[in-house]
């Protein structure tokens, strides 16, 4: 179950002590501007690169991170899965970061990671080794990373680090629901030519001619393939363009607009 404290969503799915997390909204950080108040953690939105570093700042202590363990990177639509170390700790933060990726996984203490969105869907993962020692992933999921299974390449990433399957656990974040999320034929047929036609009738809707999809219904699939228990996904109903007051969304505004973080990170000393 998600549940709402001061600015920031988190997931009881991934509760643990040895993990910190949280989806952020559009409130609870320091940016002035109409577009970005208050909350917003996208570089290039109108802000000083000062006052996006400061909400991130803001964000990790919100969900019990340092923010000096922080990476990120450029987004584009991609299913690129990376694994970071704390050898990455700033990339994308306070230092440049050069290769985008579209996901991040980590098992080492002190290293967190975080995804940017304003309607993209934004999945957070969990799991632990035999050792009892814990895993954790993020990624951005555009429509083109969903279809294109960049949820299946954080499980496989998680796995490859020596998971145990039973222990995976994931939260689907706020993002554009099926009640906004409209759509055009193209998307049909390019959804249908990489995963097929029962497919995109099992995550899209027709309504008065207009069609609409649910990117939160296809991952959730896509995660079940994967491995993970349908009773170990968590899964948010907010509808980030319904809620201009509470999160930042691309549709809504034609992009003129701030960007929500989603962290997760494992705590430990950085040294």
């Amino acid at each position: 179950m998600f549940y709402y404290d001061s600015g920031v969503w988190r997931s009881d799915a991934l509760s643990s002590s040895r993990v910190g997390h949280a989806f952020s909204t559009r409130l609870g950080g320091v940016s002035a501007l109409p577009h970005t108040a208050s909350m917003n953690v996208g570089f290039g939105r109108g802000d000083g690169d000062d006052v996006v570093r400061r909400n991130m700042e803001i964000l990790c202590l919100a969900a019990g991170l340092d923010f000096k363990g922080l990476i990120g990177s450029p987004q584009h639509h991609t299913a690129l899965v990376r694994y970071v170390t704390e050898d990455d700790r700033g990339e994308g933060i306070t230092k440049d970061n050069l290769s985008p990726s579209d996901g991040f996984v980590t098992d080492r203490p002190g290293v967190s990671v975080i995804v940017r969105t304003a309607d993209c869907t934004p999945i957070l993962i969990t799991g632990e080794k035999p050792d009892g020692s814990p895993v954790v992933g993020a990624a951005h999921a555009g429509w083109r990373g969903t279809v294109n299974l960049i949820a299946a390449n954080l499980v496989e990433a998680v796995l490859s680090l020596g998971v145990l399957r039973e222990t995976l656990a994931a939260a689907v974040g706020p993002c554009i629901g099926p009640c906004h999320f409209e759509v055009k034929d193209d998307f049909i047929g390019e959804v249908a030519s990489l995963r097929g036609e029962d497919f995109v009738r099992r995550h899209t809707a027709r309504r008065d001619g207009i069609i609409f999809a649910d990117t939160r219904s296809m991952n959730v699939e896509i995660l079940e393939e994967s491995g993970v228990s349908r009773g170990r996904i968590d899964v948010s109903a907010e509808c980030t363009a319904c809620r201009p007051d509470l999160y930042h969304s691309h549709r809504m505004t034609g992009g003129v607009r701030g960007t929500m973080g989603n962290v997760i990170g494992i705590k430990g000393d950085l040294g």
